[in-house]
């Protein structure tokens, strides 16, 4: 199902292919709800609740929307939920389409993120956020294009084919473009392609990329009749091999472990260091670090159909700050994150459409299995079941009238094929059953909470500051919990250091967090990297089934696309007795737009390959 939504976008989408970028959310001022379902209580300043620490930009996790909630329950037992808009059928693409002649010649489109890439390089630890991927499909070349059902076909500009030669051993011929080119002339070549495949084939190796996914499972990379004919053959069968090939490096960037890591650090530049560099229809005109935006001008080096608006920018919003900004004319697109607020904002602009689509961003919560108090599994099972996850799932959802879905599997998405819920039966919501769990493992009720060995059961939940809804989030859990015996403690930390210093592996200082991945039209080889092994780079929990190794090499070298689906239900009964990630719900996208703005906005797939030199106006 998914790839990281790591800090994330203000509004963006999908990263590109097999690359894994984590996500947050907007933060909304708190609004009313029912009693029985109120937040807010524990979360003041000073509070032994809360740990409030020193305000940044908002760049990581996910938070609901603050509103009044309905099926919500104030004990034990199963809560319920429905929604008016439940049964809404939403399209794959709610964007605008329109033909490349329907498209007026200039002008600028501006979009929000939530800050500018720390590194260039989506495979580094301090990058691969949804904003940095969405950037990245701007400049970097790809051989294929996801189409509007999630399955792909060849980018015309970039490859004249893209074929399975052979099955054992597993050949991919690649026939480049012979115009396709960097923006400094050279080439687009097989050297391109075998330094990105010698950078990402190892986790382990000096360049310490955050997924291997498929490329691990390469023998070789070489050129065949020309430098532009490129021959893959596999070590190993992988029926995901195309989801590397959306987004190529050029051999500069990559062939060093130096290279890889730092010299995209502040910009993706030429071989000389000193110029940008494209492989795209726009190439970065300049970066203005300090104030946080990126502008993108035509790339007068590109082969394909012109660019048909003269720029396009990049410019760091806070969440807070997203709907005003496009009320004020600032943006022209942004994600409304299930607020009513930002959607009323939002319609206050007389030029403006709410545009809707189905999403592929999964909201969860992730428990950290090398934690003292989540190393055993039962307890991470307790805590699991103590969440009403549908109540979770409106708090987001209904505001802006999106259908209500809570999640049951953690590689597949509603709609795609082989999803079934295999969550329920081990996570479902059951307080009693959660108390006998922990009961079980030594953990007596003391009055409010479990203890142990004169401990309480004490859970510290971390999410990032300015950003009221990723607090509200955490109380409604805050809450839930309580009735099973936990004490849940809301850290808020600075939000420029959530992923970096708290969740990711370099840092792992939680227990628990609330963030969100992204769903990939290629999920079963993409979703490894998240659960094994257990170093992986985007492994947050720790923790791992080491029969999960055999599985997935078992299901990515199945080509028969029915029994890889079998491989892959099997995965996820494995994955969900792990408890280490909570799936609550897939979120739908709902976004505001300018008028007349066309090939850019919501899509569940095709904002993977945004067709920018077709983005623009119509009028």
């Amino acid at each position: 199902m998914v790839q990281q939504d790591n800090k994330t976008s203000s509004g963006m989408g999908p990263p590109p292919l097999g690359v894994h970028s984590v996500r947050n959310d907007p933060s909304e001022p708190r609004r009313s709800r029912a009693p029985e379902c109120r937040v807010g209580a524990s979360l003041t300043k000073g509070s032994s609740m809360v740990s409030m620490r020193k305000p940044g930009l908002v760049i990581a996790s996910l938070a609901i929307a603050a509103v009044a909630l309905t099926g919500c329950t104030a004990g034990g037992g199963t809560s319920s939920s429905t929604s008016p808009s439940d049964d809404v059928k939403l399209p794959s693409t709610g964007w605008q389409k329109a033909d490349y002649d329907q498209v007026k010649d200039g002008g600028t489109v501006t979009l929000p993120v939530d800050a500018i890439p720390a590194n260039w390089q989506l495979y580094n630890l301090d990058s691969g956020t949804v904003d940095d991927a969405l950037l990245s499909t701007v400049y970097l070349p790809g051989f294929i294009t996801i189409k509007e059902d999630g399955t792909w076909e060849v980018n015309k500009d970039y490859a004249e084919s893209v074929e399975l030669t052979s099955d054992s051993p597993q050949v991919v011929e690649i026939k480049i473009n012979p115009a396709a080119k960097w923006s400094d002339g050279t080439a687009i070549s097989a050297d391109d392609v075998a330094a990105n495949w010698n950078a990402l084939k190892s986790p382990d190796s000096d360049f310490a990329p955050t997924s291997s996914n498929v490329w691990e499972d390469v023998k070789s990379v070489e050129a065949g009749s020309s430098p532009q004919d490129v021959k893959i053959t596999f070590a190993k069968t992988n029926a995901d091999w195309a989801s590397v090939l959306g987004g190529i490096y050029p051999k500069w960037a990559v062939d060093t472990p130096d290279h890889f890591n730092n010299l995209w650090k502040n910009g993706p530049v030429a071989a000389d260091g000193t110029t940008f560099v494209s492989g795209g229809p726009f190439i970065v005109k300049s970066i203005d670090a300090n104030a946080q935006v990126v502008t993108f001008a035509k790339n007068p080096a590109w082969w394909g159909q012109p660019a048909k608006l003269d720029s396009l920018i990049f410019k760091s919003v806070s969440r807070n700050g997203l709907a005003q900004a496009f009320a004020n004319k600032e943006i022209d697109a942004f994600n409304l994150y299930g607020s009513a607020d930002n959607l009323k904002t939002a319609e206050s602009r007389s030029d403006a459409e709410i545009q809707r689509s189905l999403g592929t961003t999964f909201r969860h919560v992730t428990l950290n299995g090398t934690s003292s108090v989540f190393k055993d599994v039962k307890v991470r099972q307790a805590f699991a079941k103590s969440l009403k996850r549908d109540v979770l799932a409106q708090a987001i959802l209904k505001p802006v009238g999106s259908p209500v879905t809570v999640l049951g599997n953690l590689v597949y998405l509603p709609g795609q094929k082989g999803y079934e819920d295999d969550a329920s039966s081990v996570i479902g919501y059951d307080v009693d059953a959660a108390k006998k769990l922990l009961e079980g493992e030594g953990w007596k009720l003391d009055g409010t909470y479990m203890k142990k060995d004169g401990k309480t059961l004490t859970v510290r939940f971390v999410i990032p500051s300015e950003n009221q809804n990723s607090a509200n989030i955490a109380q409604l859990v805050q809450q839930q919990a309580k009735a099973a015996g936990f004490k849940v403690n809301i850290d808020v930390v600075p939000s420029d250091d959530f992923f970096t210093k708290y969740i990711t592996t370099d840092g792992r200082d939680f227990d628990a967090t609330y963030f969100a991945w992204q769903g990939t039209p290629f999920p079963v080889s993409s979703v490894k990297s998240i659960y094994y092994p257990a170093n992986a780079g985007q492994n947050f929990p720790g923790v791992t089934d080491k029969s999960l190794g055999a599985a997935f090499d078992k299901a990515n070298s199945e080509l028969d696309a029915d029994k890889r689906i079998t491989d892959a239900q099997a995965i996820d009964k494995k994955l969900v007795k792990l408890v280490t990630t909570v799936p609550l719900f897939p979120e739908p996208y709902a976004y505001g737009v300018t008028k007349g703005l066309v090939n850019y906005g919501p899509s569940q797939f095709e904002v993977q390959n945004v067709p920018w030199n077709r983005v623009g106006y119509t009028s």
